[in-house]
């Protein structure tokens, strides 16, 4: 039975790889030389760049911050938005032209030309905004400026200047906003003070209408609680007529008993004494007869009719009775001249309170239009104050943007010690390594290895018949052997 594999496999071990590459060392040596040669010269000329970088703090506006501390952010949504501004102003047009001047010409002494496109464009590529230490961009008030320069002192200064420049720029984009917020709240200053001015002539105008009123119309309007000076004297003229309107029920009634009493003298005994509170001496006659009629009624229970006593008695009752009789017409002329009083009294504490009624009925109606005048002229005012409060703080806000930054430097411009990127001697190696895997790959695939005679295992003697088709067969031809080399090679590499 024979064997199948090809016919070189057995002659690529470790062994004869090596012998091989010792015999044909220049086929895996000059690829080797060639690349690093070419790695060399790559080497030689390639360029370095270096990046410098420069760290900066952020804050917020003084006089616009939200917060309790001035200069501080709000959160971190605004700390982004305001960072985001900031990379739009570092990567934006002008400033990159800015810088690019500046540089050329504090590197030539003389005024540089404008900056083409392509050289923008470049300079743009190799700009970055990045936070420290790996951090989420906008979650921290430091970021760094990083720009990629082939020169160490050029990358510092290219960074320098823009941080320059973008300070220079976020200064006028503040002072063109504070501009264009003053130029409105001038409008609006100018709004509300016109306002203000309509609304003072027409409270004028209406408080010159209401003439004498207006002292009375304004605690009207001023006072929260309570009651006014007009609504308390119309309060007291209540109270004054209802005492009135009593006085005159008590003459009224008083009257009718004394009118009585004159034609009943008995009826006096039983009129009560509230009544005759206003009448003393009618109050002195009446105890005095009931005392002289007691001390009768006595003295004629115990004497004669015609004792003297008793006639004493009856005689001063009589007596008392006269001077009643004649005081009853003197307190009735008395009554019906206070009734007199109090009804006239009444009737004028009556028209006094029905003019005040008339009066605050028209101070009412005058109210309304001076509450809302006088709210329109306040209104005025609290829009002319907040209008003149914003445009304070804008042309504070104007005179910060060119006094005060809102990007501090916290550090100089730092290029490192090393180039960013491959190193020479990295090229140097990677070119030398790759030289020396393409030449030996190159080697073993076109190197053909010595294949040994085959055997036939099932006789190990010669016939001549064999011995004589061995001696006279003649070597192939390489490129009839080219087919079963690159067998073997796959076979042994990938058996």
């Amino acid at each position: 039975m024979s064997s199948t594999k090809p016919a070189g496999s057995a002659g690529l071990n470790p062994t004869e790889c090596v012998r091989l590459l010792a015999e044909h060392w220049r086929r895996w040596m000059i690829p080797t030389l060639a690349c690093a040669v070419l790695a060399t010269a790559y080497a030689l000329v390639m360029t370095r760049y270096w990046q410098a970088t420069r760290a900066l703090v952020v804050r917020h506006e003084v006089t616009t911050s939200t917060t309790g501390q001035p200069g501080k952010l709000a959160d971190l949504y605004e700390m982004r938005t305001f960072q985001e501004t900031i990379l739009e102003l570092v990567k934006s047009r002008q400033v990159i032209a800015a810088t690019l001047r500046a540089v050329a010409q504090a590197e030539s002494g003389r005024p540089a030309a404008e900056p083409t496109d392509q050289l923008v464009e470049s300079f743009r590529k190799r700009l970055s905004m990045l936070p420290p230490g790996g951090a989420e961009f906008g979650k921290t008030e430091v970021f760094t400026l990083r720009v990629i320069e082939k020169s160490r002192d050029r990358a510092e200064s290219l960074v320098s200047e823009l941080t320059r420049q973008l300070d220079a720029r976020l200064r006028r984009m503040r002072n063109d906003q504070a501009q264009s917020v003053i130029a409105k709240l001038e409008k609006q200053v100018e709004f509300a003070t016109a306002a203000q001015k309509t609304h003072t002539e027409r409270l004028v105008h209406f408080e010159a209408q209401v003439g004498p009123d207006l002292e009375e119309l304004r605690m009207l309007h001023s006072v929260v609680s309570g009651q006014s000076d007009l609504r308390q004297q119309a309060v007291q003229l209540e109270s004054k007529s209802r005492e009135s309107a009593v006085s005159v029920h008590k003459a009224e009634q008083l009257l009718v008993v004394l009118k009585l009493a004159r034609q009943h003298p008995e009826q006096l005994v039983a009129m009560p004494l509230s009544l005759l509170n206003s009448q003393p001496t009618l109050r002195r006659l009446k105890d005095r007869l009931f005392d002289a009629q007691l001390r009768a009624a006595h003295l004629g229970g115990t004497l004669t009719a015609d004792h003297p006593q008793v006639q004493a008695a009856q005689e001063a009752v009589e007596r008392i009775r006269q001077d009643l009789h004649n005081e009853l017409q003197i307190a009735i002329r008395g009554v019906q001249i206070e009734l007199d009083l109090s009804r006239s009294r009444y009737v004028d504490l009556k028209d006094q309170l029905h003019k005040i009624d008339v009066w605050l009925a028209n101070l009412a109606q005058q109210r309304s239009e001076y509450s809302n005048r006088v709210a329109a002229l306040e209104n005025s005012h609290q829009v002319l104050d907040q209008a003149r409060k914003q445009l304070t703080a804008a042309r504070a806000e104007q005179v910060a943007a060119h006094s005060a930054s809102l990007v501090t430097l916290l550090d100089k411009p730092d290029a490192g010690t090393r180039p960013v990127g491959i190193s020479r001697s990295s090229v140097l190696l990677v070119g030398t390594i790759g030289g020396l895997v393409l030449g030996l790959g190159w080697t073993l695939l076109t190197v053909t290895p010595p294949s040994p005679a085959p055997r036939d295992f099932r006789s190990t003697a010669t016939t001549p018949e064999m011995s004589h088709s061995t001696a006279t067969r003649r070597p192939e031809p390489v490129a009839a052997q080219a087919p079963s080399l690159l067998q073997d090679v796959n076979y042994t590499l990938f058996p």
